[in-house]
């Protein structure tokens, strides 16, 4: 697999900056567009790619917040996949008690109307060597990375229950924010295909105000699982970084660029 960021916040030269994630894979299998990212950046940089919004055929949403699917409003794939309830008010609430709506865009949610649109409900293949997680369960006690909401008076609390992750058959598990935790996820993984061993975990962790308790956590997990390799981006922190680099001194931990492709285990 092949793997091309395409939106992340990043000053890279020549690329369109922006809070927001979209991974571009290349598979054996196929071209898929991971998440979208916010929808400024999109367009631009996938021309600076040499590519066009409408050569995008086939979408994987990994959950309902703006910043991964506001770029679909500039799309028109043959395919997208995505589970239940991601349409739903999506509601912030800052330490200032300001409250920010995140949900996806009016115009996203057209393009997902109006399109095919794959609704994944269970852990299941989309491909013979690619798997999507459907709604991850949440048994850790992870933090689900903020103060989140259904609704804008912030009374019905919401862990992102539409939130799915990517695994392939060799072992690289690709995720957007991974709200669920990044522990459920691996558990969840393991459970339904325990004969793929989780080698390498590629996107956001949503770690950025993790505590240090939490931090221990995630560095334990990784290394319960023998995690060989970490591609971290968009939520997961700067901090969260240089800690797991300090605690997992044998895992490769890489903090890749916009525009530029890596193959993660090196299974191109």
């Amino acid at each position: 697999m092949e793997i091309t960021i395409v939106t992340d916040l990043q000053n890279e030269p020549c690329f369109t900056s922006e809070f927001g994630l979209s991974l571009l894979l290349r598979t054996a299998s196929g071209e898929y567009l991971f998440d979208t990212g916010a929808g400024t950046a999109l367009e631009p940089n996938l021309r600076q790619l040499h590519r066009s919004a409408s050569s995008i055929r086939q979408v994987i949403l990994s959950h309902g917040h703006y910043d991964h699917t506001g770029g679909m409003a500039s799309l028109q794939p043959e395919k997208i996949w995505c589970c239940s309830g991601i349409m739903e008010g999506h509601y912030s609430l800052h330490d200032d008690r300001t409250v920010h709506d995140i949900s996806m865009p009016e115009k996203s949610c057209a393009v997902l109307k109006k399109n095919a649109s794959e609704w994944i409900g269970i852990f299941q293949p989309i491909a013979p060597d690619m798997f999507l997680t459907g709604p991850i369960p949440r048994y850790s006690g992870e933090d689900c990375g903020g103060r989140f909401f259904h609704d804008e008076t912030c009374t019905v609390p919401d862990d992102i229950p539409e939130e799915q992750s990517l695994l392939t058959t060799d072992g690289i598990l690709i995720t957007g924010c991974c709200h669920a935790g990044i522990i459920n996820t691996i558990g969840h993984c393991r459970k339904h295909h325990p004969e793929i061993a989780v080698r390498a975990v590629v996107g956001g962790l949503h770690l950025r105000h993790a505590d240090a308790e939490r931090l221990e956590r995630t560095a334990t997990c990784f290394r319960d699982n023998r995690i060989e390799e970490l591609y971290l981006m968009h939520c997961t922190g700067e901090t969260a970084v240089k800690y797991l680099q300090q605690a997992l001194p044998e895992c490769r931990i890489f903090t890749p660029r916009i525009g530029r492709p890596f193959s993660p285990l090196n299974t191109i």
